[in-house]
């Protein structure tokens, strides 16, 4: 077993629940832009896809399945969140592909296409994060269903096969 610095493990800490919270935000962030994308949707969305509305609730529908990412984050349920975040993350990248013909049309069409890519980005950054969680080495697979319902995740992975 590897020893290290108590400060180092401590500091270590931090910056996990660091990215914690962030990611409990971006979900927060995605899922309460879907949710007012389902109310309102500004002219220059509804310009830009020519009225069809289809596409404005398919986005709108995908980001707010990150509150699934929440709540799987909240609850350290890998199957929860893994969910959320598939679903947010494309919902974030249909809704950049929407706004990205206009980006450079005004400050506030790119300040929304930054806001989508970004979100797009953390939700990406997360994915691959999930990922390794789930392929940690040492893990024994009891069956798939199993495995799903016994998934959580810490603020820190256990590193006992060092």
């Amino acid at each position: 077993m590897v020893t290290t610095d108590p400060k180092l493990n401590q500091r270590r800490l931090w910056w996990e629940r660091l990215l914690w919270i962030i990611d409990m935000a971006a979900y927060g962030v995605i899922g309460l832009s879907g949710a007012l994308a389902l109310v309102h949707v500004s002219d220059y969305v509804l310009d830009t896809l020519l009225g069809q509305r289809w596409i404005i609730s398919l986005f709108a529908w995908l980001m707010v399945a990150a509150w699934l990412g929440l709540a799987g984050r909240a609850s350290r349920v890998w199957a929860v969140e893994y969910i959320g975040n598939v679903a947010s993350g494309w919902g974030a990248f249909v809704y950049a592909v929407v706004l990205s013909s206009g980006a450079l049309s005004g400050t506030a069409s790119f300040a929304a296409f930054g806001v989508a890519v970004v979100a797009m980005l953390a939700m990406v950054r997360r994915y691959a994060e999930l990922r390794i969680f789930t392929s940690e080495p040492g893990v024994k697979t009891r069956g798939w269903l199993r495995d799903v319902l016994d998934r959580r995740t810490k603020n820190v992975v256990p590193r006992k096969h060092y």
